[in-house]
């Protein structure tokens, strides 16, 4: 990895180690956090107990019985898995994040994890793409779904029809709901093979942020205290209406 795994054990020890890991560096940093630091990054359907062969069966059958409580449908198969991915459907995708807080929100959020340490992972999106084969013209520009072509080898009616296995990519999507606006969301997606984004290449690309599980409590109070809430991130009816009974609970 480009930098070794570091402690992090309250916000202002991880505002330095963001700086520090920069290294001068002007390429953007995109964030994911999770509840475990053990964990590999690899998208829901490439997990065990899933099966990447079978996204095009469940796009199929997400697609029969989505239509109905949907005001406008989705134009594209990448605005549907967009559309899975939100509802919490096991997609090719992994979500990121261009704030490196709700990066650390996602790594703390859940109690039930408490008794393991918890990671941020930290991103090169531009390494990735170069070290997966995709240079570009401008040093900066990133893969957009809906616009660069090469994404198309990715959709899922054309990964099984590809002799060769490509590596994962990073690319940006239509921020289209108030929660990706919120999370500052962006993307990953393998291809064929549940290959985790840390195992491309040299892993220059990639590194990580650790909270200890004696930290993850205190975390989320500085949290709290910074405006970074459930509330914050996921604005929604359903979480407005959590928040107005844990008032009167």
């Amino acid at each position: 990895m480009r930098h070794p795994d570091r402690d992090i054990l309250n916000i202002g020890q991880f505002i330095t180690a963001l700086k520090e890991s920069r290294d001068g560096a002007n390429h953007p940093i995109w964030y994911r956090g999770q509840d475990r630091a053990a964990w590999s990054l690899i998208p829901g359907i490439g997990r065990p107990g899933n099966n990447i062969a079978a996204e095009l069966a469940t796009i199929k059958r997400f697609k029969q019985s989505a239509s109905q409580y949907l005001p406008n449908r989705p134009t594209d198969d990448w605005e549907w898995i967009f559309l899975m991915q939100h509802h919490r459907a096991p997609t090719r995708l992994l979500d990121w994040s261009e704030s490196s807080l709700v990066g650390l929100f996602f790594a703390v959020q859940n109690p039930v994890h408490d008794d393991h340490p918890a990671a941020v992972w930290c991103l090169d999106p531009i390494d990735l793409n170069k070290k997966s084969g995709h240079n570009r013209a401008f040093e900066l520009d990133i893969l957009a779904f809906g616009i660069d072509r090469v994404l198309d080898n990715y959709l899922p009616d054309r990964i099984n029809e590809r002799v060769d296995r490509l590596a994962p990519i990073a690319a940006i999507g239509p921020r289209n709901s108030p929660r990706m606006v919120a999370q500052a969301g962006t993307f990953t997606v393998i291809h064929a093979e549940a290959t985790s984004i840390e195992a491309v290449g040299d892993q220059s690309h990639i590194w990580r942020l650790v909270i200890p599980a004696a930290e993850r409590s205190n975390m989320r109070e500085e949290l709290k205290l910074l405006g970074i809430s459930e509330h914050s991130l996921f604005p929604d009816l359903d979480r407005v209406a959590l928040l107005a009974k844990g008032l009167v609970a």
